[in-house]
């Protein structure tokens, strides 16, 4: 027996369509280096902290999700405390709808990941205004997972200091050695300083930290 769907469910078909479709562009797009002056200059929030949990579903208008749940242990921007909970597009895993389909809108290839119990960095765009939805300022480039071995993100820190031009003067030898790092984990604490000292000095802001434009 084939089921029909009437005009409403098309209509919400077709504009999830549309989003899904408009989603994959922007994560293409995003998937450029970015650098540390991109992910100060376009964060809302930066958070650290530890995942508590990780859950995916789907909205009230039928928009795929995966909800995170941090344990914020520092607000490095923003003034966020105790647990903070975010969701960004795609589910976790290829969904049974119970109705014979599959729903296979899961996270992009490309976007940041999560698993529970991982220590953290975060630098948050501000919400979508129609979703609601939030994700990580050059996607996976935005999310750091803390270890021992330091602070990398999911492309391995490439070009996180590249094409950076600064203001020697501001950095004492344990932000210079960060800004030498060409991929690779960081130093966590000196990692965390440079970007505090480039958010509270407004670097950004004042051209004493910028795109190099030769």
């Amino acid at each position: 027996m084939t089921k029909h769907r009437g005009p409403r469910q098309l209509c919400a078909w077709t504009l999830l369509a549309m989003l899904f479709a408009t989603t994959l562009a922007s994560a293409t797009t995003s998937r450029r280096e970015v650098n540390v002056v991109d992910l100060v200059a376009n964060s809302e929030l930066i958070l650290r902290g530890t995942v508590a949990n990780v859950t995916d579903g789907i909205d009230d208008r039928g928009i795929p999700y995966t909800e995170v749940t941090l344990h914020v242990s520092e607000a490095i921007r923003g003034q966020v405390s105790g647990d903070y909970t975010f969701r960004q597009f795609g589910l976790l895993k290829p969904r049974d709808m119970g109705n014979g389909t599959v729903n296979l809108m899961v996270t992009p290839a490309g976007w940041a990941t999560y698993t529970k119990g991982e220590e953290t960095i975060l630098f948050l765009n501000k919400h979508a205004a129609w979703t609601g939805l939030q994700t990580t300022v050059g996607l996976g480039q935005g999310k750091f997972k803390v270890s021992m071995a330091g602070a990398v993100n999911q492309s391995n820190n490439a070009g996180l200091f590249k094409n950076v031009t600064i203001d020697p003067t501001l950095l004492g030898t344990k932000e210079q050695r960060v800004m030498m790092t060409q991929q690779g984990p960081v130093n966590v604490n000196a990692f965390v300083g440079l970007v505090k000292q480039a958010i509270n000095g407004q670097w950004i802001e004042t051209g004493r930290m910028a795109h190099d434009q030769k």
